[in-house]
């Protein structure tokens, strides 16, 4: 049996600022990916798309040229590469169309990260 909770948050003003920080950054991420893959494929189209280790191995340098990415988890950025290298595969098998960036002023933000667990410990109180 799958047991799901609905949860609506109430954040104060410093957590709110932390996720939207971590929902930025996650969608910075995925497009820069994007946008590098797209100028690649269209200089080479016969090149195979890179593994999700290849584009994980991506990271570093990102991060390295852009330094408010080391605010969020590292572990949100390797579900992005996860979700990026899927979305790829499916294009190619003709499953799905291709990868779109994603925009600020969309109404879905998304952040999703491996390692995150949340307990509740009271009634209004999650850990």
């Amino acid at each position: 049996m799958i047991n799901g909770k609905k949860l609506r948050l109430y954040p104060n003003k410093t957590q709110e600022q932390v996720i939207w920080q971590m929902f930025g950054n996650s969608r910075f991420v995925w497009n820069q990916l994007v946008a590098m893959l797209q100028e690649r494929y269209k200089n080479n189209p016969s090149l195979r798309v890179p593994s999700n280790y290849t584009l994980n191995l991506l990271l570093k340098p990102l991060k390295e040229e852009y330094p408010f990415l080391k605010k969020s988890n590292s572990h949100s950025y390797q579900e992005v590469t996860r979700a990026l290298y899927q979305t790829y595969q499916m294009m190619f098998k003709h499953e799905g169309g291709k990868p779109r960036f994603h925009s600020r002023k969309s109404a879905k933000q998304a952040y999703s990260d491996n390692s995150t667990a949340i307990k509740v410990v009271a009634k209004r109180y999650m850990k």
